[in-house]
């Protein structure tokens, strides 16, 4: 049977390692599947796992978990509507370590929120803990056709750092794919995320221990990212609680090329580690992770403030003064009077109103796919004696409605 050998060394090491309440072993495909979906329900008021698509060789489930506040209780639209982080594992197949990070992301951000429902509040977060099933079963980096999924994204294809031969197990390589996604997980990888108002979108790995940008922005083939101001002050701050650093990536046509470009994510790989092939941890696996988890639990408790965030300061009859308090500027700013073009981070300003509802955007890139996310905020309207309009809600409590405003753009 095809790749025998490695599965044999796989259980040789297993055996070998019961001995040591130290060594740890890793979930395998099926393991992990039945631990999710047991995870998820758990908490059925604010999780739902599903099986979404299949896998090109042995027909495996993909699978995912949802996340939201009254999850059961809210309609596709408004589910689609909330700020999104997504979390994937297992593009390649070898590096079991990026579905573990996953999983315990999840089952924290689950633990969290029904301690704290505030903890879920407002948004959303789907996990899909392994993208390369096939690969994942028989530790194999490539999918059953021998495609390197994180070289299969229709963004950027082909550009750099693949290859155009097929690869084999146990060895493999960057074989791109004979077409820009044409493998059948890469579309449900997408077809899943056209369904999210994405903010961030954490793609785990392992081998290098350290953070992709979605493509390369120094030598050859460089391409400047529109919102650089903002990935950096995401990369410093994950470098504050991570210890991570940041690189280019080394190939084209990876996942979060697609994330960031064509569906307006912040996206970056996380290497959560440099194991491959082995399944064998010899530490808790929980410990191996704690840094990286740590650079998700920061993305996820500042998800809205991946963009521009606008808060009003005050208001009267014919202006609002709002406070940029994300992480990036805020652009377009419009009350229905005329347009502020930006508001950079931590800067105030008066908007003249011709409205009660300001609308802005919240990052400059406009994906190649995406629905454009307009953020609208609706304005206060309870009337002072002084004449003056103050917020019908405080700051901290003011209520946002995400349009999404449906831009689909033909590819380039």
């Amino acid at each position: 049977m095809r790749y025998l050998l490695p599965l044999l060394a796989i259980l040789c090491l297993a055996f070998v390692a019961q001995p040591s309440e130290a060594v740890e072993i890793l979930h395998n495909y099926y393991s992990m599947q039945d631990d999710t979906e047991e995870l998820a329900s758990n908490y059925p008021d604010i999780a739902i796992y599903s099986e979404h698509a299949s896998s090109t060789g042995l027909g495996l489930e993909i699978f995912s978990v949802d996340v939201a506040l009254n999850i059961t209780e809210l309609s596709e639209e408004e589910l689609a509507a909330l700020p999104t982080m997504y979390v994937d594992g297992v593009h390649h197949g070898n590096e079991g370590m990026s579905a573990e990070a996953a999983f315990l992301f999840l089952q924290d951000v689950l633990e969290r929120s029904a301690a704290d429902p505030t903890y879920l509040e407002g948004k959303r977060l789907v996990v899909t803990p392994v993208m390369n099933a096939d690969g994942y079963l028989e530790d194999c980096r490539n999918n059953w056709n021998g495609v390197d999924l994180n070289r299969n994204y229709p963004y950027m294809w082909g550009m750099y750092g693949t290859s155009d031969t097929r690869g084999s197990c146990p060895a493999s390589g960057t074989y791109r794919g004979p077409s820009e996604g044409s493998e059948a997980e890469t579309q449900a990888n997408m077809e899943l995320m056209r369904g999210m108002n994405l903010y961030v979108y954490f793609s785990g790995h392992t081998g290098s221990n350290d953070i992709v940008l979605p493509w390369k922005i120094t030598g050859e083939f460089a391409v400047p990212i529109a919102d650089w101001d903002l990935y950096e002050r995401f990369l410093n701050e994950s470098t504050n609680v991570s210890g991570l650093s940041y690189r280019d990536p080394s190939g084209a046509g990876e996942s979060i090329a697609w994330g960031y470009g064509a569906r307006n994510a912040v996206s970056v790989i996380v290497e959560v580690d440099t194991m491959q092939w082995s399944p064998i941890e010899t530490t808790t696996i929980r410990q191996a992770l704690t840094n990286e988890l740590a650079m998700y639990d920061l993305a996820w408790e500042n998800l809205e403030l991946f963009g521009g965030y606008l808060e009003i300061v005050s208001e009267t009859s014919d202006s609002v003064k709002v406070i940029n308090t994300g992480w990036g500027a805020a652009y377009n700013i419009t009350a229905g009077n005329g347009i502020t073009e930006k508001i950079g981070p931590g800067e105030t300003k008066t908007i003249k109103k011709g409205s009660n509802v300001l609308q802005y955007l919240r990052l400059v890139h406009v994906g190649e796919e995406a629905d454009l996310a307009q953020i609208t905020m609706e304005l206060g309207n309870v009337m002072e004696d002084d004449g003056e309009i103050t917020p019908a809600l405080s700051p901290l409590s003011i209520i946002f409605s995400l349009i999404l405003l449906v831009t689909l753009r033909k590819r380039k």
